[in-house]
């Protein structure tokens, strides 16, 4: 089930869920950086592409930033320990400055609850330039960072509602 969800998330993100906050418009599959797999890697800039208006008003008031939004499936959380998730949001930090971008959104997908020393580290996270979501793939439930960022995967890219989107369409496609 976590490799749909993970699928779902990419399709609704080619589908312009995120374009509130930017427009990620590349998406890439078993992406490696510095040794770490992602399952998924996103990338595009702030300043969306629209109709006539609203293209006018994204290039007169908007920051064309660089952004990226870095997917990982975690399928055994005892492998994943609080110094390894520092070590990954600072190659994620070193390569922001290297790709000159400016926000960087991590999700990491559980079977499961993630741990306790995990779910602490993401609700304490306040850097500005770096949003992360845990996502239980059974229950929906969700962790994020208390920063713009963080909540901006709920409140715009719906990551909450990932799960039920999923558990939905294939009890329709079941159905037909």
């Amino acid at each position: 089930m976590i490799d749909q969800v993970v699928d779902e998330l990419e399709h609704e993100i080619l589908q312009g869920r995120a374009r509130w906050v930017a427009d990620l418009n590349e998406t890439f599959r078993d992406y490696s950086l510095e040794g770490h797999k992602f399952e998924m890697f996103a990338r595009g800039q702030t300043r969306t592409k629209g109709f006539m208006l609203s293209r006018f008003f994204a290039w007169t008031v908007l920051p064309n930033y660089k952004v990226s939004m870095y997917v990982r499936v975690v399928r055994d959380s005892t492998n994943l320990q609080r110094g390894n998730l520092l070590d990954l949001l600072k190659i994620l930090q070193q390569e922001m400055e290297k790709q000159n971008v400016k926000w960087v959104w991590l999700i990491l997908f559980f079977e499961g609850d993630p741990p306790d020393r995990i779910s602490s580290l993401v609700q304490e996270y306040n850097k500005k330039e770096i949003g992360i979501g845990c996502l239980n793939t059974y229950s929906g439930a969700i962790i994020v960072s208390k920063n713009v960022l963080g909540s901006s995967l709920v409140k715009h890219l719906g990551l909450h509602r990932l799960v039920s989107n999923y558990e939905r369409k294939s009890r329709k496609s079941s159905v037909s």
